[in-house]
C-alpha cells in the first residue's frame, strides 16, 4: 500500500494528490508522475495536495526540498504547458503548515506556479476556481 492517492477531477479542472503516511516527499514525486500518466489529466489542470493527518513529513530536509524543486520544475515544464498553472496545499494541521510554507517557498521560485495554501479541500477548490467555471 502507497502513502498516497491520486485523483482526477476533469470538472474542476484539476488532480488531487492525497498523502497519507511516511515519505511525504517520495511519495510526493511518485504521485506527480502517477497524475501526468493518468488518462484524464490535462496539461491546463491544476494540482491539489491534500496532507493528510497520517503524514508526519518527518523526511522533509533542505536536500530532499532542492530534489523535490528540480524533479517539479523538469515535470511542470513536460505536463502543465496550460496558462496560469496554479497549485494549492491542503493541510489543517498548524505545524505541518509550517513545513509547507518553506516547501512551498523553495518550489515557487523554481517553478513560478501560483500557490496557495488551505485548512480544507473544499476551500482550495473554491481558490482555484476559473472564471468559465461559472
Amino acid at each position: 500500500m502507497t502513502g498516497y492517492r491520486v485523483e482526477i477531477r476533469p470538472e474542476q479542472h484539476c488532480g488531487i494528490v492525497w498523502l497519507n503516511g511516511p515519505n511525504a516527499v517520495e511519495n510526493l514525486m511518485q504521485s506527480t508522475g502517477d497524475v501526468a500518466t493518468h488518462p484524464d489529466w490535462s496539461v491546463d489542470f491544476d494540482i491539489i495536495v491534500v496532507v493528510g493527518p497520517d503524514s508526519d513529513l518527518n523526511d522533509v530536509t533542505l536536500e530532499r526540498l532542492v530534489a523535490y524543486q528540480a524533479f517539479i520544475s523538469e515535470w511542470s515544464s513536460r505536463h502543465r504547458t496550460g496558462p496560469n498553472s496554479r497549485a494549492a496545499t491542503v493541510c489543517a494541521d498548524e505545524m505541518k503548515r509550517v513545513i509547507v510554507e518553506l516547501w512551498l517557498a523553495v518550489n515557487r521560485l523554481a517553478t513560478g506556479v501560483e500557490d496557495g495554501i488551505y485548512t480544507t479541500l473544499d476551500a482550495a477548490l473554491a481558490g482555484l476556481t476559473r472564471p468559465e467555471d461559472g
